[in-house]
């Protein structure tokens, strides 16, 4: 075998051992991926004190956000269950719209808390209290919350009867200043809900930071349900 031969040879081995190695590295790189990324989703429970999203610089901890995050999940598990009861998780995984239905879930329950903070603390310039009236209302929807949710989803949610009954009258003061602000705007209440246009323009006024490094690690639909991946 002539030296060119030889070198040839020799090159073509090396590069079908570069290929090689190179395909390796990248099945090593996306195992590795695959696992760090499952390992750092956030244990909910142990986390409630981190911060989520800045609203105009105040904090929303995973705290604040229990209440959001349970009543959606409940609402889509309850969706879900329609869809098919012998196995909810596959409601959960379908695609529509663009997203998928978990994907959307998370980002409505998001989008409710930065709505309730926002009227919430405009309640809270005007002085704005709970009549009577009010105060029952709240009282039976704070039964029914805790009606549709078990022992162990209190637990997994790790979140106290307290604090998630503060939510809802936080919920409560934000849905009656809604009202009065769309009555000052000659608008319906409807047309300031979390997801409507003349909402959406109020929101720009607002300053808000969601903090990606916890919020993207929450694994919503895990927390008050569990699924199979």
């Amino acid at each position: 075998m002539s030296i060119l031969s030889s070198w040839k040879a020799f090159k073509n081995q090396e590069f079908r051992f570069s290929t090689v190695l190179a395909f390796l590295v990248i099945i090593l790189a996306f195992i590795a991926l695959r696992t760090g990324d499952q390992k750092q989703y956030l244990n909910f429970a142990e986390s409630l004190d981190k911060t989520a999203v800045l609203v105009d610089g105040d904090e929303l901890t995973l705290r604040d956000l229990a209440f959001y995050i349970a009543f959606e999940e409940q609402q889509v598990e309850k969706d879900a269950y329609v869809y098919n009861p012998e196995d909810t998780s596959e409601y959960w995984n379908i695609y529509s719209n663009g997203i998928y239905i978990r994907k959307a879930a998370k980002q409505a329950a998001l989008d409710m808390a930065i709505h309730d903070k926002i009227f919430y603390e405009m309640a809270c310039d005007e002085g704005i209290e709970l009549d009577e009236q009010e105060e029952k209302r709240l009282a039976n929807y704070q039964y029914d919350f805790w009606s549709d949710l078990e022992e162990e989803q209190i637990a997994w949610l790790g979140v106290s009867r307290e604090v998630l009954n503060e939510s809802l009258r936080k919920l409560a003061l934000a849905e009656k200043y809604q009202s009065i602000y769309a009555q000052i705007q000659n608008d319906t209440t409807e047309e300031y809900s979390f997801e409507a246009e003349k909402y959406q323009k109020l929101l720009e006024t607002h300053e808000v930071t969601v903090i990606d490094e916890v919020w993207d690690y929450v694994r919503f639909g895990f927390i008050t349900v569990h699924h199979k991946d």
